[in-house]
């Protein structure tokens, strides 16, 4: 799946080694901004330690690092070792963070090609969400491509993303009942199969460009999910074709949506209101439980993130709308949404 790969200042851009073999017992070793050794996943920097209403072992500890806001994209770069395999990622920390407040975490993911560093600065969501009081974690793929992979399966991407739950909850006081994924392109297909992934505890999935139901996902999951109707790479009409797989017909968004508001048991007809010119919601009530369902069809629009100030290359990538923000409406979504509740 085609990703994003833009011009941008190198604010701390950190790499990836090569792939690596296994997925259990792996030491992570989180590192600071400017690569000294920062505090481990468990007892380290510690200022009481315990978990409160629902947050992680990681309250009452000193965050380090601190508060991100001062950086220009809002992240800063950390990296983590899982199974012999140094992984980098950027962590967004929220000004107002408090280690005795549990804190909802966002896992964001990027496309084929691009990098962290890169989607942070084109989604502007870490900057957002740090604002919003959110803790962000935008991991970085090995060769910038992630594995595509049934939920549960032991494949290193997966044990990448659930030692950094961990570290992160050892380290901050992460609220386990928020925890959300979101992604463009190829990176939205992997924030769906870590929100289908048991072990990850995920409440929510934000979904840009691609939103292909899996298979098994076993229980409810509230999907928010963003398409253009002349997306040049993923077709949003069923039967249509695109440069992601040349000559294989797409399921098409609505079916996919549709996918989606069946697992959470949602009423089978969305309700539709025309909230600007080039934009569609779709919403799926009636869901099991606080279960939801949405989604945005940006008229024309491409395979693009809406709201993004960054302005991409139209003739290959599509139109970007500006009358809606991806990053505000997930924000919004995941606000609303607790796994459990």
């Amino acid at each position: 799946m085609c990703g994003l790969v833009i011009a941008s200042p190198q604010v701390g851009a950190g790499g990836a080694g090569g792939a690596g073999p296994g997925v259990a017992g792996a030491a992570t070793v989180p590192s600071g901004p400017s690569g000294s050794a920062g505090m481990g996943s468990a007892g380290m920097g510690s200022t009481g330690g315990g978990s409160t209403g629902g947050g992680s072992e990681g309250c009452g500890r000193r965050p380090v690092p601190g508060p991100t806001t001062g950086d220009p994209s809002g992240d800063v770069v950390q990296s983590l070792t899982v199974a012999g395999v140094v992984r980098s990622y950027r962590l967004a920390v929220p000004a107002r963070y408090s280690a005795s407040r549990p804190t909802p975490l966002v896992l964001l993911f990027h496309g084929s090609g691009s990098d962290a560093i890169q989607t942070s600065l084109y989604t502007q969501l870490p900057e957002q969400a740090g604002r919003a009081g959110f803790l962000v974690a935008t991991p970085d793929a090995i060769g910038g491509q992630w594995d595509l992979s049934e939920p549960d399966a032991h494949t290193p991407d997966l044990a990448f993303v659930h030692a950094l739950i961990a570290s992160l909850s050892a380290r901050y006081c992460v609220d386990r009942h928020r925890i959300a994924a979101a992604g463009i392109s190829l990176g939205s297909e992997f924030a769906a199969i870590v929100g289908c992934t048991a072990a990850e505890g995920i409440a929510a999935i934000g979904l840009v460009a691609a939103e292909f139901p899996l298979h098994p996902c076993r229980s409810p999951l509230p999907v928010i999910a963003f398409h253009g109707t002349a997306d040049p790479i993923v077709p949003y009409r069923s039967g249509g074709t695109g440069l992601f797989l040349p000559g294989v017909p797409s399921p098409g968004s609505v079916q996919n949506l549709t996918a989606w508001a069946r697992l959470d048991r949602c009423a089978p007809l969305p309700h539709l209101a025309r909230i600007a010119t080039m934009v569609v919601r779709r919403t799926w009530t009636g869901c099991r439980g606080s279960s939801s369902v949405e989604l945005y069809t940006v008229l024309g629009g491409g395979h693009t993130w809406p709201g993004s100030p960054v302005t991409l290359s139209a003739g290959t990538f599509g139109t970007t709308t500006e009358q809606i923000s991806a990053t505000a409406l997930m924000l919004g979504f995941f606000t609303h949404h607790r796994r459990g509740a």
